[in-house]
């Protein structure tokens, strides 16, 4: 049984949706999902139920990743978001980094997942129970604290009658602390009321109804307004005085001034919690190098706690990678009150050794002793790792091309010559090599027609395109039909597909030459358009069936139509309509549409190049987010039999 998690998806695709469900099973979660597509039923779904984290994709139509953010954290739910998604560049991962997410990942390389969303409840756990002890923090000072101070400022007395102050008397001291004289205070018998501040007054009031019914109460802290017109804090030690019927009659207090305590509170609660939000690990030691203070940064890059930290020296975490002569310019520089600045190999607590950039820095005392270090630790194994991905980035890049050169060479070099029939292909990969692919396939009388998406633009990508190409070659003698040819490929790809985590969106169509049929099925691929110029009509080729590589025995449908003299068959790939304007407008269906009907009498070449002008010119770039590829025929003369 798996672990149980409420995943809100915010997905306007369904089939991705079941892919991150997917996802979530594999990764030994029994989730429970909902999906929601708008703010509307985004807000609904935060607001009736209970949700664990929120994944969502970056780009839906009418609303965006960055929009379900921002919902989401103008809730108050402290929940994790996760960004996945086909179209987020760099920059626009760095902006939803800042807005509050909490980390994104690609579509189609989603091996991520499980680790961040792992990661992301721990922490939020970790949040929530800090929230909570602090709660109990503050409720058991509020209920507990009581100052006493040796130091009195001034005296003053407050008389009761009939439970309602009628008098009030303040000692010397007063004028020091509140700004007004004896004087003052007796002329107006409010004042001291008065000079409370205004969202203290009800707890310093409540005193009195506390004191009536012989309740011990705690000092009191609470601000005042000096005469001046500052504020300022004061602790409030109050002694009743009852008669012989245990009346209160009276109650003398004990008032001094700790605003320059309250602002010394206020600076070390903001210097403790910079130190603890720090992202690198903060050590400060003695002048002896024995540790005195650690950060949670700290306790994360080492794994040690910070009880089994303090008291030691940094020697613990040596990795004997660092011979004694470097340790010793090390200490001669720190000792010299210099700062010693560099790079060195540490030991975690777990054994596991790693790179990290520290820097110490001697403090010294008002005479020029050292009395302090400050080390600032960064574990930098990441830039050390991009630093060697780099150094291998030219054989890499060499190895590309070739794989580049031969990708290309599996796609059709050049059209079939079919009589009656004006045939052309282009693909323009997104990167050095990409996922998508197309294919004639003339035999005996029937000519096929395929194209496909493999998820990402990776080298994974296009091996599982040459797989796909193999496989359906090998089955196209023994199978009939793009239904059974399409599920064929399903049972004998699904393996690899999940174990390298990809999966094919796949259009496939048979067109019958002597009698003009076209039979075709879908495997969650954009439908390929079939445009009938004598009656300015476009049809989608669409039909039931799931992508491959998510389920095993699928059933897909497979429909037909008679083609015309004159039609034209269009088959591509979601780069094109998911282009997009530097103002992140899709280039969209009805664009293509359009293009395709204002140059549909230029031949198949013509046609494509035209399509390709239309997503530049409204890309405002020759480089795409997305493989794009296009197969297009043009239909002549059909003559069907009797």
């Amino acid at each position: 049984m798996g672990k149980p998690l409420r995943v809100l998806i915010v997905e306007d695709s369904e089939d991705d949706a079941l892919l991150l469900v997917f996802e979530l099973r594999r990764g030994n979660y029994a989730p429970v999902t909902k999906r929601v597509e708008n703010s509307d039923s985004l807000r609904h779904a935060l607001k009736e139920d209970t949700w664990d984290l929120v994944i969502s994709d970056y780009v839906l139509p009418g609303f965006s990743g960055l929009d379900a953010l921002k919902l989401v954290r103008a809730s108050g739910l402290d929940l994790p978001f996760i960004i996945v998604s086909g179209k987020i560049g760099e920059e626009d991962a760095v902006k939803a980094m800042k807005e509050g997410a909490n980390d994104y990942l690609i579509k189609g390389n989603t091996s991520r997942l499980i680790p961040a969303i792992e990661r992301e409840m721990q922490e939020a756990e970790v949040r929530r129970k800090r929230r909570e002890a602090e709660s109990a923090l503050v409720r058991s000072e509020r209920r507990y604290k009581r100052l006493v101070s040796a130091v009195t400022d001034y005296i003053y007395t407050v008389t009761i009658q009939k439970g309602g102050v009628v008098k009030t008397s303040h000692g010397p001291g007063c004028l020091s602390v509140t700004g007004y004289s004896h004087e003052e205070y007796v002329d107006n018998p409010f004042l001291w009321y008065q000079m409370i501040y205004e969202e203290d007054r009800g707890a310093v009031t409540s005193l009195t109804e506390d004191l009536r019914a012989g309740i011990d109460i705690p000092s009191l802290e609470h601000r005042i307004r000096h005469k001046d017109g500052s504020l300022r804090w004061v602790i409030n030690t109050i002694v009743p005085r009852y008669s012989e019927q245990g009346e209160l009659i009276a109650y003398d207090g004990l008032i001094s001034d700790i605003s320059e305590r309250k602002r010394a509170e206020e600076s070390l609660q903001l210097q403790s919690a910079a130190l603890e939000a720090a992202a690198n690990a903060i050590v400060i030691t003695d002048s002896s190098g024995v540790i005195i203070s650690v950060n949670q940064a700290f306790t994360r890059m080492t794994g040690y706690s910070r009880e089994e930290a303090l008291g030691r020296d940094l020697s613990f975490l040596k990795s004997e990678r660092h011979n004694s002569e470097f340790y010793r310019g090390l200490r001669e520089t720190i000792s010299a009150g210099e700062v010693w600045h560099g790079e060195m190999i540490n030991r975690r607590k777990d054994g596991t050794l790693y790179p990290e950039e520290q820097t110490i820095t001697p403090v010294l005392d008002e005479d020029g002793h050292i009395i302090h270090f400050i080390c600032i630790k960064q574990d930098i194994t990441e830039r050390k790792q991009a630093e060697q991905a780099l150094m291998q980035n030219a054989s890499m890049l060499k190895e590309m091309e070739i794989a580049k050169q031969i990708q290309s060479s599996l796609l059709p070099v050049a059209p079939p010559c079919l009589p009656g029939i004006d045939c052309a292909g282009s693909c323009f990969p997104a990167n050095d090599i990409g996922g998508d692919y197309y294919d004639i396939l003339p035999h005996g009388e029937e000519l096929d027609l395929v194209i496909a998406d493999v998820s990402g633009h990776s080298v994974g990508a296009a091996l599982i395109m040459v797989e796909t190409r193999s496989v359906l070659r090998a089955q196209l003698a023994t199978l009939k039909g793009p239904a059974q040819i399409v599920s064929a490929l399903n049972e004998l790809l699904h393996e690899d597909l999940s174990r390298a985590e990809l999966f094919i969106t796949m259009s496939y169509l048979s067109y019958h030459i002597p009698t003009g049929t076209l039979r075709y099925t879908n495997a969650g691929h954009p439908p390929p358009l079939l445009y009938r110029h004598q009656t300015d009509r476009f049809f989608e080729l669409d039909a039931e069936g799931l992508i491959l590589g998510v389920h095993r025995q699928v059933a897909f449908q497979e429909p037909s139509l008679q083609v015309q003299d004159g039609d034209l068959l269009l088959l591509f790939t979601d780069g094109i309509t998911e282009a997009e304007s530097p103002e992140g407008e899709f280039f969209g269906m009805d664009r293509l549409r359009q293009v395709v009907a204002r140059e549909h009498s230029k031949p198949a070449a013509g046609v494509i190049a035209a399509v390709m002008e239309s997503v530049r010119a409204f890309t405002g770039c020759d480089t795409f987010n997305d493989d794009i590829s296009m197969l297009l025929l043009k239909f002549g003369t059909v003559t069907p039999h009797s």
